[in-house]
C-alpha cells in the first residue's frame, strides 16, 4: 500500500468523529446529516481528493458543514507550513473556494507596513 493511501485511512477516520459533534448539537441536525451523506453524489473521500488536487497537499481533517443553507465539505489540507480550508461541493465534488487558516482559523489580512516620516 501507497503511504498516499495509508494515511488517508486515519484521515477519514478523524473526520468521521469531527462530523458528529458538529451535526449532534441541535434538533434533528443528525439526521438532517445522515439524509444529506445518503443523497450526496460526492463521497468525503473524494472530497478529499478534490482538495488535497486543488491545493497540492495532504487532508489534515474533513467534515460536512453547512454554510449559508449549503451543505459542503469542509476540508483542511496542509502543505508545508501553511493549512488551507477547501470545501468542496457534495453535488459535482467541485472546489467552492479556499482560503489560508491561521490556528485553525480563517486567517486575518494583514495591513501593510506603513513608512513613517523621519525615520529611516
Amino acid at each position: 500500500m501507497r503511504l498516499h493511501n495509508a494515511l488517508r485511512v486515519p484521515v477519514v477516520l478523524v473526520a468521521g468523529m469531527v462530523m458528529g459533534p458538529c451535526f449532534a448539537a441541535g434538533d434533528g441536525n443528525l439526521e438532517h446529516a445522515a439524509k444529506v451523506l445518503e443523497s450526496a453524489k460526492t463521497t468525503l473521500s473524494q472530497a478529499i481528493s478534490a482538495a488535497e488536487n486543488q491545493i497540492g497537499g495532504k487532508a489534515l481533517s474533513a467534515r460536512l458543514v453547512r454554510r449559508h443553507h449549503q451543505d459542503m465539505y469542509d476540508v483542511n489540507v496542509i502543505k508545508g507550513n501553511e493549512l488551507t480550508e477547501v470545501d468542496v461541493s457534495i453535488d459535482d465534488g467541485k472546489v467552492l473556494g479556499s482560503r489560508p487558516l491561521e490556528h485553525g482559523h480563517v486567517a486575518k489580512s494583514k495591513p501593510a507596513a506603513t513608512e513613517q516620516p523621519g525615520r529611516g
